[in-house]
């Protein structure tokens, strides 16, 4: 077993976070790839085809259909009928923990894959997982950057477009910042140890949306993190939910707030199990500065006294160097149509981003 503690240091004293012990890999470890889909079957034969065409030979994929009214069992069935190692789970819409709850329960991989139908793995993924999770014995969650294409199928750049990816142990970065992990990717970008998911599943069933992070809060609270520095997925931005949008909207922060309330109880939750003492060092959720960020956007697109929380914003970042930062603290003075195109610039994926990312990679 690999196993490993992280120190938290408070005004007390210091205490260890206890990591989630490892087993060695095998030889060749199975891996299984968790596809979710809800009426996305104009996408699920690629998605598909993007597991069972990669070089790793011990591959299954299980989808997981969520109630779909489109031909989405037709086509995954389709790949049962010709003999592949395709599991197809019919079930009624409940939403995206519900899907890949029934599908952790359904997969027997060592390694464990997300896959969102609408998107699709490059050649080359798993082998270049396995040899990263040979490399990182301790490391029992792996993410990767993605690259992007439009609903035409363009190149929108890597996500992320303008930050490094997290890795080694950050779950004292987590909990100093409230449980945030800032930088990590979407679903089809995660792959977490068997080990790791067995202490994360199952993920609440009324999560219907963003259920995966879940995996982003807790994981780094139980393991190591691999970061490879390469696309190894496509994320396609269709524009079918407001993640992939390229406006902010009031109500989407309204709601990401509600949720990043619910996903800090997951991890007082988990905190709790280990001890009282450990649940204690996860501050108030609003000392985060992902959390203060969205309040001041909600307020201020609400035209709302934004005031304070802008000032508990800067003090938060007064450390922090970069056109980010310089940005939030001269933020309150932009008229509100100026603040609103630089918000979306900042928080969403779109070919404005994509280009000034390419740009400060350059620099760099």
């Amino acid at each position: 077993m690999v196993s490993g503690v992280v120190d938290i240091r408070n005004s007390s004293g210091s205490l260890c976070l206890p990591m989630i012990p490892l087993s060695p890999l095998p030889a060749r470890p199975s891996v299984s790839v968790l596809i979710t889909s809800y009426n996305y079957g104009r996408f699920l034969a690629q998605a598909i085809n993007s597991v069972l065409s990669q070089s790793w030979p011990e591959v299954e994929v299980v989808v997981s259909d969520d109630g779909s009214s489109d031909n989405s069992c037709e086509v995954a069935d389709g790949f049962i009928r010709r003999g592949q190692p395709v599991k197809l789970l019919r079930g009624s819409h409940q939403g995206m923990a519900g899907c890949l709850n029934a599908a952790f329960q359904a997969s027997h991989g060592e390694i464990i894959c997300f896959l969102d139908a609408d998107d699709y793995f490059l050649p080359g993924k798993i082998e270049s997982l396995v040899k990263a999770f040979r490399a990182d014995p301790g490391a029992g969650f792996a993410i990767h950057r993605a690259r992007m294409i439009d609903p035409q199928g363009r190149p929108r750049g890597l996500y992320p477009l303008m930050r490094a990816l997290p890795s080694g142990n950050r779950a004292a970065a987590t909990l100093e910042n409230a449980g945030v992990l800032m930088g990590l990717p979407p679903t089809s970008n995660l792959v977490l140890r068997r080990e790791i998911a067995e202490r994360i599943f199952p993920l609440p069933a009324d999560f219907t949306g963003y259920a995966e992070q879940v995996i982003h809060r807790l994981a780094p609270l139980m393991t190591s993190i691999c970061a490879i520095d390469q696309p190894l997925s496509v994320w396609r931005l269709h524009g079918s939910n407001d993640g992939n949008s390229a406006r902010v909207a009031p109500e989407r922060l309204e709601r990401e707030l509600n949720f990043m309330l619910r996903l800090w109880s997951q991890q007082q939750n988990y905190l709790s199990t280990l001890g009282s003492e450990f649940s204690k060092q996860l501050p108030p959720l609003d000392v985060s500065a992902l959390h203060l960020r969205m309040r001041y956007m909600l307020l201020r697109l609400r035209r709302e006294p934004a005031g304070d929380c802008h000032a508990a914003l800067c003090r938060q970042s007064a450390q922090e160097d970069s056109i980010s930062a310089f940005f939030w603290r001269h933020s309150l003075h932009l008229p509100l149509p100026v603040f609103r195109r630089c918000i979306d610039l900042l928080q969403t994926q779109g070919a404005a981003k994509e280009w000034f990312g390419r740009l400060l990679r350059c620099f760099r």
